[in-house]
């Protein structure tokens, strides 16, 4: 049998080339692969709305990464979409909730009310700065300052803003706020009252009389009182906090215990004297 020469590996690339190129020269024109266009950006204001319609969902996440692209793309001079985007990205943290998006939040509403604080919304943000503070505030055997920082910043609404719809809400807050302030004082004198440290308790319990009067535990403060006055020899001064209790709830649980309490203190003092007497 005849031998072929064996092809050398330079000319089998020669010739896989050629073939190459001869098949692409040969392909119709449409199948050549164009490179893909890249899709331009939504205009800002687009996004915007397209923030606002995830937030409306409760993706606050997705709404926040779309808001703060935004951003570079809007000059500082903008009067218009850039507040409002700002605004959006404090929302978004404080809907999110969550300790840290309360920090994030109270430092967007803080910064938009820096750079924008005649906006239509700036009664909003006031508000919201309240309320990022209040979100934050400890349990009431915890310290209070929170709750003190909270209810000046409510109080900024009625002052800065007194024609804004936020003034009648920042008023119910800050009852909330008085309530854990007050719930705070009762807790110290309860712990004074459990060791029978009276004088110490009734200053406390005192106190939420002088400065929280709309206290929603208001009744127990007073029956406490009239104990502690008791427990002291203050009769007088016992009959009268129970007095406020009786004229508060006179059906009340706690209004009948106080009756009971009362009659057996007279009962024991009696029963004292007689004793003294030799009677």
């Amino acid at each position: 049998m005849k031998a072929f020469p064996r092809e050398s590996p330079s000319r089998k690339r020669i010739t896989a080339m050629t073939l190459l190129l001869a098949g692409l020269l040969a392909a119709p024109p449409g199948c050549a692969k164009k490179p893909k266009e890249q899709k331009a950006a939504p205009p800002p204001e687009r996004l915007y709305q397209m923030a606002i319609e995830k937030m409306a969902k409760g993706h606050y996440y997705a709404a926040r990464t779309l808001l703060q692209q935004i951003l570079p793309r809007i000059p500082p001079e903008d009067r218009d979409l850039l507040p409002r985007v700002q605004l959006a990205i404090a929302d978004s943290y404080f809907n999110d909730k969550g300790a840290l998006n309360y920090g994030e939040a109270l430092n967007g509403y803080r910064n938009f009310l820096t750079y924008f604080p005649n906006h239509e919304k700036a009664d909003h943000a006031q508000f919201m700065v309240g309320m990022s503070l209040f979100r934050q505030v400890l349990a009431p055997d915890r310290d209070q300052a929170q709750t003190l920082k909270a209810i000046a910043e409510f109080r900024k609404v009625e002052t800065g803003y007194p024609g804004s719809p936020y003034v009648e809400q920042a008023r119910r807050q800050i009852d909330l706020c008085l309530d854990l302030l007050a719930d705070h004082e009762r807790l110290i004198g309860w712990f004074y009252q459990r060791r029978k440290v009276w004088p110490a308790a009734v200053d406390r319990y005192t106190a939420i009389l002088d400065r929280y009067p709309n206290y929603h535990h208001m009744n127990q403060v007073l029956f406490d009182l009239g104990w502690c006055n008791l427990n002291l020899g203050n009769r007088l001064s016992g009959e009268a906090y129970f007095g406020q209790l009786w004229h508060n709830d006179p059906d009340g649980k706690l209004s009948a215990k106080a009756r009971g309490i009362l009659e057996k203190y007279d009962r024991d003092q009696k029963e004292r004297r007689r004793k003294e007497s030799g009677g």
